[in-house]
């Protein structure tokens, strides 16, 4: 299992637009602004970043959790890389949708996903990454109409959006979703204070066991969360270059 240690940040500098983004590797966790909020040039920078990185040191590198559209330009670009792969994962054991430019996802599909890319020496393999780089936690016992929205409640905890994929509704009192394994103890642990529900209870899901289907909430937070969260990136040594 791959552990995280040292937290920092890395810049990415796109045209007139100045952003910066989220990644995290074998020794260090950088975390800044959301993907949606940065364009897809600044994004295929930063993972070319990542892949020359672990080409270079022969380490594994891993990207924030992405919406399909850019997942699939980046999935297209690096498929014939010979010095690195760059491995697709959604957790919970599901396959990339068969459309990528709406939010029509099948039963089997995922729609959020981030990617492992690892030097091709290395021996990674897909379901390797996924077991090392992806956590469905279910969410029992919540009355889902009456809580907050999951985004909501989980940046509510401290847990940016960049380590979530995707949130499925099973039905009307559980919720399942997928976490980069960082984050995992703080949603098991705090979650259930942010939500409506007797007996709220959140357990680890098995990694051998498929996610269930069911309606996928959308990735948005309120604007009162979105600027607290800014706040909190700022006041924890984030920096904003340009």
């Amino acid at each position: 299992m791959v552990t995280m240690s040292v937290w920092s940040c890395i810049a990415v500098i796109s045209l007139a637009l100045t952003t910066t983004y989220a990644f995290q590797s074998t020794t260090t966790v950088r975390q800044s602004r959301t993907p949606t909020s940065t364009s897809l040039h600044g994004i295929m920078e930063a993972v070319e970043s990542l892949a020359a990185e672990a080409a270079d040191t022969w380490s594994i590198q891993a990207t924030p959790f992405l919406e399909p559209a850019d997942a699939s330009k980046i999935e297209e670009k690096f498929q014939d890389r010979g010095d690195v792969l760059c491995l697709r994962v959604f957790g919970g054991r599901r396959l990339s949708p068969e459309q990528s430019d709406n939010n029509t996802v099948k039963p089997g599909e995922g729609r959020r996903s981030r990617f492992v890319i690892a030097h091709a020496d290395l021996g990674m393999d897909a379901m390797t990454a996924e077991e090392e780089y992806c956590t469905v936690v279910r969410c029992e016992n919540v009355n889902v109409a009456s809580s907050n929205t999951f985004p909501n409640a989980l940046a509510s905890i401290g847990v940016h959006l960049d380590n979530v994929g995707d949130i499925v509704i099973e039905d009307s009192n559980t919720v399942c979703f997928v976490v980069t394994p960082e984050v995992t103890k703080q949603c098991l642990r705090l979650l259930s204070k942010e939500l409506v529900g007797t007996g709220v209870s959140l357990s680890v899901v098995d990694s051998h066991e498929f996610m269930p289907h069911g309606e996928m909430q959308e990735m948005k937070l309120s604007r009162v969360l979105e600027r607290q969260m800014e706040r909190k990136k700022l006041d924890a040594g984030y920096v904003q270059f340009g």
